[in-house]
């Protein structure tokens, strides 16, 4: 049986006013480890390998080979995950959410209920922010709303820092077909992380008695109170407790770079998280701001995703056939194209002293090239010129260009609209 570490709050001395990150830090960190040793851990990284998996087959259909290996995916993102699991337990321990009153057993039905609505509702945000709704305005569910929605925030602050971390990696280029018809490049935004979390259980003891492993807590915490008395003659301690969970974020660059792309969704979902954070740290001293950052936690989340994919639909898109030159969308991993570093939006213009202006230019080029060449580029409006060799007993570059038009396989780009409107309209249409 596993040991549990106790964070005692009772036994700080009078006047404590520093949180104990150093201690807190040891323990979230062993009781993290201990998640590797959990089969549901390895579950979710079996879950999440098939979802990589179908990315990677999308890829070879689409372009002849895969960007990246699910082997190398599924590493980036067990280590992405494991430094966001550890963020996020710091976080949740300094406010102090506890599973006491979260109402997991009413915010997990709730999402998977939703989620037939559309598939991006399956997200606490939505689910746990109608359910803190329901407590406030009928008094049902009984739930802690203020830690509610504390642990919606965290967990999309922890989104936030792992959109922005992990990066090339998880960009997919694709072809799509937009609404007006126009074939053009873009990069679906795709990762999902395993995130070995460390949440407060709070269980009452009686005072005086000293416990192993207990940790002098300041006096101000936890930030969040637990919203309950101890039986009398008591007092709370909090148990760490490791629990499982994962991550998703999906996007779409059209109109930017991947990277500019991944940034703005971070700093974007970063500030509404901060936000919400705020909001449900207050309403748990002034009850009024409950109903407020009930609202605020889907609301809010859904007028980022509204914006966000105004910006991505309408826009001007990026990745389209140049006046002169041929773009390049992606590289491939391991090949001379990714060592020489050619980036999505650069411009080829030749290559070993021969015109590029169409893939079979390139083609054509390729198989009269030296075995080592120069290549002359455009990247953000500068002309680079570089020497570019084949691999030994290979001659391919790995440059995958945006596409030309005649392309067979590509995806269809919808407009996004608000997901709910769209799924009454057709209900009432039936």
């Amino acid at each position: 049986m596993r040991q549990a570490f106790w964070l005692a709050a009772f036994w700080h001395t009078r006047g404590e006013v520093m949180f104990p990150w150093e201690q807190v830090l040891q323990l979230v960190l062993r009781q993290t480890i201990a998640v590797f040793f959990e089969p549901v851990f390895w579950i979710i990284v079996a879950f999440l390998g098939v979802q990589y998996w179908q990315t990677k087959r999308s890829q070879t259909r689409m372009f002849g080979t895969a960007i990246y290996s699910l082997r190398q995916q599924l590493l980036l993102a067990a280590f992405y995950g494991s430094i966001g699991g550890v963020v996020a337990s710091m976080m949740l321990t300094f406010v102090g959410v506890t599973l006491n009153q979260l109402g997991f057993n009413y915010i997990w039905p709730l999402a998977l209920l939703i989620m037939m609505i559309n598939t991006r509702f399956l997200c606490f945000a939505y689910a746990g922010g109608l359910v803190a709704l329901s407590s406030v305005v009928f008094g049902w569910p009984v739930v802690n709303v203020p830690q509610v929605l504390a642990l919606v925030a965290i967990l999309h602050v922890t989104e936030s820092l792992l959109i922005a971390l992990s990066s090339r990696y998880s960009a997919m280029p694709l072809f799509i077909k937009r609404d007006d018809g126009r074939l053009v490049g873009a990069f679906s935004l795709q990762n999902f992380w395993p995130l070995p979390l460390v949440l407060l259980v709070a269980a009452a003891s009686p005072g005086g008695e000293s416990l192993a492993n207990s940790v002098k807590m300041a006096d101000w915490w936890p930030l969040i109170p637990i919203g309950m008395e101890p039986p009398e003659g008591q007092h709370w301690i909090y148990a760490m407790m490791p629990v499982v969970a994962a991550l998703g974020y999906t996007d779409m660059a059209v109109t930017s770079l991947p990277y500019k792309r991944r940034l703005r969704s971070a700093l974007h979902l970063g500030i509404y998280s901060i936000i919400l954070l705020a909001l449900a740290v207050l309403s748990a001293k002034y009850q009024w701001l409950q109903i407020i950052a009930a609202l605020v936690c889907p609301l809010g989340h859904e007028l980022l995703i509204q914006l966000d994919n105004k910006e991505e639909t309408e826009g001007a898109p990026l990745f389209v056939p140049p006046e002169k030159g041929v773009m390049v969308l992606d590289t491939v991993t391991d090949t001379p194209a990714r060592k020489l570093g050619l980036q999505p939006g650069d411009i080829i213009y030749s290559l070993a002293g021969i015109p590029i202006n169409c893939g079979s230019d390139l083609a054509g080029a390729i198989a009269y090239a030296p075995p080592a060449f120069d290549i002359v580029y455009n990247r953000q409006g500068r002309e680079k010129v570089k020497t570019m060799k084949f691999f030994k007993n290979e001659r391919r570059l790995g440059i995958i260009l945006v596409p030309e038009g005649h392309e067979q396989y590509y995806a269809v780009m919808a407009t996004e609209k608000i997901a709910f409107l769209e799924w009454f309209q057709k209900r009432r249409n039936k």
